[in-house]
């Protein structure tokens, strides 16, 4: 259908319908797949709609599988196959998704379990990844009137969604059915492409959205990697901390013999009561940042535009946080080379021994 379409032309599709819905990793669907062996048709299509961000309740209904209907009812009717070898349609999977003209506005809370018809054909179990890939071109037109989108009733953009939305691997698997026979010395193939892409299209489609995905793939992982270092320079920073305020308990009760000038007046400022205080807020800023950026990336897996900003903004919060910890630790660090000349080499042995053993006991 879509065969005078150039790259361009699915590309600022594409890159429209990014804007509006974003993109989000290739998702597992053996789960679906698991589904479909259980004979819950509903429960997967439910999960389809899920996936892709409707929280709509599926009534699911089932029609002969040679069932041929006009659009009747409300029903948007589609049976995705486009032809075999021969240039002719042969029996495929039929899909129809009834849209009702008041359907509330996506986001809102009208479309919590808002009902939606479903109708598939009985052989719907025979081919669980062409069904998986049908009902996700179909329930993207739900997802497309929702948004009230000006290409709803688009095929080319129903097709798309998908792509963007996770469904790569299935749609993939899914979108071609091959069948042989075999009479005598003749084996004779026929294979039934569903959706409207061409290979080539859709080929492109998924290279294009892919690569978007990995950059923003590695973006978020080399923000997880710099959370990993910030873990690591928070606990040198509380560890040096603890061991400042031991060798202050110490120097309390063990005096110096003989003490530096300048380490003296040092060691007077350090008893100050606030003296500790920058340190500690900049280590509880550090940690808030690394704890909230954390929660937030881990599980991200769908990269719309207010997701891509947050992500930006965390970048330049771990960045500050680095900054901080980097000052925190050489700040104590200084203060713990004055104080440790005048700590016995025993007590300083003691207390690394001590941190080690919490440390393990704090890990079982």
């Amino acid at each position: 259908m879509f065969e005078t379409l150039s790259n361009d032309d699915i590309s600022s599709a594409l890159d429209e319908l990014i804007a509006c819905l974003g993109v989000k990793e290739e998702m597992p669907f053996h789960d679906l797949l698991a589904l479909l062996r259980k004979k819950d048709t509903e429960g997967c299509v439910r999960e389809i709609a899920t996936r892709l961000g409707l929280p709509i309740r599926i009534s699911l209904s089932y029609v002969p599988k040679d069932f041929r209907p006009g659009s009747a009812d409300g029903f948007r009717t589609s049976a995705l196959a486009r032809t075999d070898w021969t240039g002719h349609g042969i029996e495929g999977i039929t899909a129809q998704v009834a849209i009702p003209q008041n359907l509330p506005m996506f986001g809102t809370s009208g479309l919590q379990g808002y009902p939606i018809r479903v109708r598939v054909s009985e052989n719907c179990l025979e081919h669980p990844q062409t069904f998986v890939a049908v009902m996700a071109h179909e329930v993207s037109h739900v997802l497309l009137a929702s948004l009230y989108h000006s290409k709803k009733d688009s095929e080319l953009h129903a097709d798309l969604v998908p792509v963007i939305l996770g469904f790569r691997g299935v749609v993939r698997q899914g979108r071609a059915l091959v069948q042989s026979s075999t009479n005598g010395n003749v084996t004779t193939t026929q294979t039934t492409t569903y959706g409207y892409l061409t290979d080539s299209q859709f080929d492109f489609s998924c290279n294009h959205v892919s690569a978007i995905v990995e950059r923003y793939q590695r973006n978020k992982g080399r923000l997880l990697e710099l959370i990993g270092q910030l873990h690591h320079k928070l606990h040198t920073a509380t560890r040096h901390l603890t061991t400042f305020r031991d060798y202050l308990a110490y120097l309390d009760t063990h005096a110096a013999g003989k003490m530096r000038q300048a380490d003296a007046r040092r060691v007077v400022q350090c008893h100050a009561c606030d003296y500790t205080r920058d340190w500690e807020i900049g280590i509880t800023k550090a940690l808030t940042s690394v704890d909230n950026a954390e929660r937030f990336l881990r599980p991200l897996n769908h990269y719309t535009t207010s997701a891509v900003e947050r992500i930006q903004d965390h970048g330049r919060s771990l960045e500050l946080a680095t900054g901080t910890l980097d000052s925190v630790i050489e700040g104590i660090g200084g203060d713990l080379r004055t104080l440790g000349r005048y700590i016995s080499l025993l007590y300083r042995l003691r207390n690394r021994l001590y941190r080690r053993w919490l440390r393990a006991e704090v890990d079982k």
